[in-house]
């Protein structure tokens, strides 16, 4: 079993266990600060027998109070370590005469009370949490309907002070923020689904009149109603789709998102690594995964007539040239030209030029907004951790939007690497603070590795240091420069400059 920092468990007689520490590392030094002579992978083992009056044999009365394989959290761990030092010194004691024994048994029996006692309380915020987190689907549901603060703690059961407790704990928001984002969540859908005003949109999700939907909407996401929705409006285009002049393409490396984005399905991809790190997993369920580097055996399972390789390496280009034509498009193009190309190849030529106009749009009008609230020339960073490697982008993935010519600027040692044609390049620990600026993107997998150098990180006194608005945490799969992901970034970037849409504890 894993065991945390202040766990109890109670075993049943005669059972074993194997127990496995997990959090030891961030949590050291400062148990160290506390005691220098504390082994941070210590234990305290407690094993004794209850037994009836006049019997010999134990008894398992408590069964009733404290079940076997419960796991309890300790909250006040100094009265716990007191109890448990009583409990030692007593047994030190000499078994004569018979108050001795006596006395062994008090710190015993005070355990035990304190243990039930925990029991209880832990049972009791159990139920709370239940309870609180009934109202949150209870929201899910009822979103259109007016919803108060009151209400919501009255169908929870639980007094007001500890619902709102208990709701942030669950959700990171406070209850009416959460129905707030509900509405536009649902907002959002109808804003791309539908022909309806936005004065029947602000009505179908619970708002009280058109004005107050679209100022809550601005303040929330950055833009109006109408901007959101034509932004997202490119995957929706009237334009007729030409037939496409190959049935089976195989798409090796970043030409994946492309593909997907110019409305083509490819029957194979590099779906395990590319594929589940992207925005578009659900798209790509069916397609073959045919390996990083395109595996030639596996291509020419499918049968291609074209394949479209923009990977990392080139490692069988002529293998696969023997499966099907083999084109090969650099992923270092900026974002425009490697979108015409593949666009030419497969007849999507007005589809791509359209995108691109409304990306250059929408992207000018989005800094713009921005403007208004945010200094948009400070300096930015972007850094990627993937599988616990550490990275600097340019003008690669997440680097292309927030670079915009009327957006944020890069520090000098990016600005370096943009002029030498750098897109990224591996960095260490103690080399980050080297790409310092006014505010610091990290872009994350949820990978151990990941999580655990970015706690090390943070710890760094330079880091430590940083004012919490300097730091802007979101996840790996906006670190791509597709016209899918670039289009999605124009809405969730704002929220994330305004602290809006990521949680940083989260990740430490």
């Amino acid at each position: 079993m894993q065991s945390e920092k202040n766990d109890i468990l109670l075993l049943a007689p005669g059972a074993q266990a194997s127990i496995q520490f997990i959090d030891q590392h961030e949590e050291a030094s400062e148990l160290l600060d506390l005691d220098p002579q504390l082994d941070t992978s210590a234990a305290i083992i407690i094993v004794f027998h209850v037994y009836r009056l006049g019997e010999s044999t134990p008894s398992n009365e408590l069964l009733s109070m404290i079940p076997y394989e419960t796991r309890m959290n300790i909250t006040d761990e100094s009265r716990f370590l007191d109890l448990v030092g009583s409990l030692k010194t007593s047994l030190k004691l000499s078994p004569f005469p018979e108050e001795s024994r006596l006395k062994q048994q008090i710190p015993l029996q005070e355990l035990l009370l304190f243990l039930i006692e925990n029991i209880r309380r832990n049972t009791e915020m159990s139920d709370n949490i239940q309870a609180v987190k009934q109202t949150v689907a209870y929201i899910e549901s009822h979103y259109q309907q007016n919803i108060t603060a009151r209400q919501l703690y009255s169908i929870a059961g639980v007094a007001k002070w500890q619902y709102s407790s208990l709701f942030q704990s669950i959700t990171e928001k406070k209850p009416l923020d959460y129905v707030l984002d509900i509405r536009l969540k649902h907002a959002k859908r109808l804003l791309l689904q539908t022909d309806d005003t936005l004065a029947q949109i602000a009505h179908a999700v619970g708002f009280k009149d058109e004005n107050y939907f679209s100022r809550k909407f601005k303040q929330t996401e950055g833009i109006t109603p109408r901007q959101y929705e034509e932004a997202s409006s490119v995957n929706s285009s009237p334009i007729l789709m030409p037939e496409v002049p190959y049935k089976r393409i195989v798409a090796i490396g970043y030409s994946l998102g492309d593909l997907l984005s110019l409305g083509i399905k490819p029957v194979g991809a590099d779906v395990e690594i590319i594929g589940k790190r992207g925005l578009y997993w659900d798209a790509i369920k069916d397609v073959e995964d045919v390996g990083l580097l395109g595996e030639p055996a596996k291509i020419r399972e499918l049968h291609p007539d074209l394949i479209v390789h923009s990977g990392f390496r080139q490692d069988w280009v002529d293998e696969l040239a023997s499966i099907a034509p083999t084109v090969l498009i650099d992923r270092y193009e900026p974002v425009y030209s490697r979108i015409m190309q593949l666009a030419e190849l497969v007849n999507r030529q007005k589809f791509a030029e359209q995108w691109i106009y409304r990306l250059r749009t929408a992207s000018k009008r989005m800094w713009e907004n921005l403007a208004e609230h945010v200094d948009v020339k400070q300096t930015a960073s972007v850094f990627s951790i993937v599988e616990g490697n550490l990275y600097v982008m340019s003008m690669k993935g997440f680097g292309v939007t927030v670079y915009h010519p009327d957006g944020m600027q890069p520090p000098p040692k990016v600005k370096e690497m943009i002029q030498a044609g750098i897109p990224f390049q591996l960095t260490r620990l103690e080399h980050a603070r080297a790409y310092e600026s006014d505010i610091h993107f990290f872009l994350m997998d949820n990978d151990p590795r990941t999580i655990g150098l970015y706690r090390e990180l943070m710890h760094l006194p330079y880091w430590n240091s940083k004012h919490a608005d300097q730091i802007i945490v979101s996840e790996n799969k906006y670190n791509f420069d597709d016209p899918l992901t670039m289009d999605k970034l124009l809405i969730e970037l704002p929220q994330m400059i305004l602290k809006k849409s990521y949680s940083q504890s989260h990740f430490m």
